[in-house]
């Protein structure tokens, strides 16, 4: 009976060691380093996004740290680069890019890109907007991506 109560104990000790164990393994790509900002006047910017494939999807720690790190535009070209990696994903120039300006309040918005297809990009100005559920308002807003299709457009994407 004893060893029963203590594991019973044990058991909510070891739960949460293993989903921080998974969290950590799964986010060991250290967010972006540097600050995100952009400027309207030149069309160049920073922000820290999520880049994920369209569609409904569930909300897991795994799902919410996935397919994030840094879109530039620079000079007419947009780039990706994930976090923890040492080199842009995908480089394309702005006017090769199909943009959706998003509808209602949406924090995000859908382009098609040359080498990826149909994606959903929500840029943030803020690193915590990745422990979010997408579409929420905490970290994204409305005004930064309208922001970004705007740039976007301004380079000729279309």
């Amino acid at each position: 009976m004893r060893v029963i109560s203590w594991l019973l104990m044990l058991l909510p000790v070891v739960m949460v060691v293993a989903v921080v164990v998974v969290v950590v393994r799964n986010t060991r790509n250290s967010p972006a380093r540097g600050s995100a900002s952009y400027d309207m006047a030149t069309g160049t910017g920073v922000w820290f996004a999520q880049v994920r494939e369209p569609g409904w999807q569930m909300q897991t720690p795994l799902t919410m740290a996935n397919g994030w790190g840094q879109l530039r535009v620079y000079d007419g070209q947009v780039s990706f680069t994930p976090d923890g990696a040492s080199a842009p994903a995908w480089t394309d120039p702005a006017n090769q890019l199909r943009v959706q300006r998003p509808s209602g309040l949406s924090t995000d918005f859908h382009a098609e890109v040359p080498q990826l297809g149909e994606v959903v990009i929500e840029p943030s100005t803020s690193k915590i907007a990745r422990w979010r559920s997408a579409g929420s308002f905490a970290g994204s807003n409305y005004r930064t991506t309208q922001d970004v299709v705007t740039i976007l457009q301004g380079w000729g994407a279309h």
